[in-house]
């Protein structure tokens, strides 16, 4: 079984109004998806994070995959980061392809072993994964009341936790909105913010401080996210768990943040860390250290379901009888937050129960992409890779 044909497209749709968080507001979702066919007719998806400019380049590094054996996982997945890892590109381009490549890989072998990815990447620990509802962006020009319906909305559909935006207004209007959404959920859920690397150090702790009296189970990206001094900073003097990494890519940069304890709890993206493969190790090396380690995700069921397995043989934090979500188990992020593209391609469309997500038992990632969604937000060139030729736009 080799590897002969990578396809490579950038996915867009319109969102029918706008939300926003610290750093600007958007008005569209996007996702990079990677289709790899092997020789004898099986197919794997991959998927990361780029724009329409991203791909041509993800395209190129894919070429390294052509030919291989897809059961050669970590021998493809280091041909490119040796190829890569001294160059200033490999934190863009390249470890998104490995990324997506990585998790198509996965799929691949699943599908052609008949086992689902947990199982070929050493048998699950877990048939279900802890999960939070992310949402709570801002929408209609900083309205609270949406905010606080959206919120109450959350804990009747049975989360037990939830991730909110600050960083955009005042620290005081912030704040407020900090307690007014405790206030609408009550005590009994989780509730962590996000600043997206909004504050400096002293703004940060100023705010951790207005809100340390709301039971605050994390407050993530507080600084900017490669400044590491002031988020090391922050997490030595904040009364709420710092969080962050969500931009770091692969065991490499993790290793000084783990370290360092730069972070209470680290969130590695599966599109951008190096893919299923590279969360596992990442995760371990978080165990190891006594970091929690509760990964971030904002694409489609694609990248999802990556997650969902790779957390499946990720162990405890401690050892003891019970798996406990947020203080021995790691929980994912659940994006919630509207994304035509997530909410058409694949089958099944994830929900929770309980906030807990089932992962799939069906062979590889245990979805199916359809593919009319694939071609309706398809947004430009699709680029192609294979035996025979270079990559080059497809028309």
């Amino acid at each position: 079984m080799k590897i002969d044909r990578i396809e490579v497209r950038f996915l867009e749709a319109e969102l029918d109004k706008p939300f926003g968080w610290s750093q600007r507001w958007t008005n569209t979702r996007g996702v990079i998806v990677l289709k790899m066919f092997t020789d004898d007719g099986v197919v794997g998806w991959g998927e990361t994070y780029g724009n329409q400019d991203t791909v041509s380049g993800i395209a190129t590094i894919s070429r390294s995959a052509i030919g291989e054996n897809p059961e050669n996982i970590s021998q493809i997945w280091h041909k490119i980061h040796r190829a890569t890892y001294q160059s200033h590109s490999y934190t863009g381009a390249a470890v998104m392809a490995a990324s997506a490549i990585d998790t198509a890989l996965h799929d691949i072998v699943g599908k052609a072993t008949v086992k689902p990815v947990a199982e070929v990447m050493g048998g699950r620990l877990h048939d279900s994964i802890a999960v939070y509802a992310t949402g709570l962006y801002y929408v209609d020009n900083y309205a609270l009341k949406p905010h606080l319906e959206e919120a109450v909305g959350y804990v009747e559909q049975g989360f037990t936790g939830m991730k909110m935006k600050v960083g955009a207004l005042s620290l005081k209007e912030d704040a407020d909105r900090v307690k007014a959404t405790r206030d609408a959920i009550g005590p009994n859920v989780r509730l962590m913010f996000d600043a997206n690397e909004s504050y400096d150090v002293s703004s940060a702790l100023t705010f951790a401080n207005m809100v340390a009296d709301q039971d605050i189970t994390w407050f993530e990206e507080p600084c900017a996210s490669r400044d590491f001094a002031s988020n090391k900073l922050v997490q030595q003097k904040s009364p709420i768990p710092i969080s962050g990494g969500e931009s770091l890519s692969t065991r490499w940069e993790f290793a000084p943040r783990l370290a360092e304890r730069t972070f209470d709890i680290v969130q590695p993206d599966i599109c951008g860390v190096g893919g299923p493969s590279e969360m596992h190790r990442v995760g371990l090396m978080a165990q190891a250290f006594g970091i929690k380690f509760n990964p971030h995700f904002w694409g489609t069921g694609i990248s999802f379901a990556a997650a969902l397995h790779a957390l499946a043989v990720q162990p405890i934090g401690q050892i003891g009888q019970t798996n406990i979500p947020y203080q021995n188990e790691s929980v994912l992020e659940f994006d919630q937050t509207p994304h035509p593209v997530r909410e058409n391609l694949t089958d099944p469309f994830f929900t929770q129960s309980n906030s807990r997500v089932e992962v799939p038992t069906k062979p590889g990632l245990g979805i199916d992409v359809d593919e009319s969604v694939l071609e309706r937000f398809t947004k430009g060139d699709m680029f192609v890779v294979d035996t025979s030729s270079d990559s080059q736009p497809f028309f």
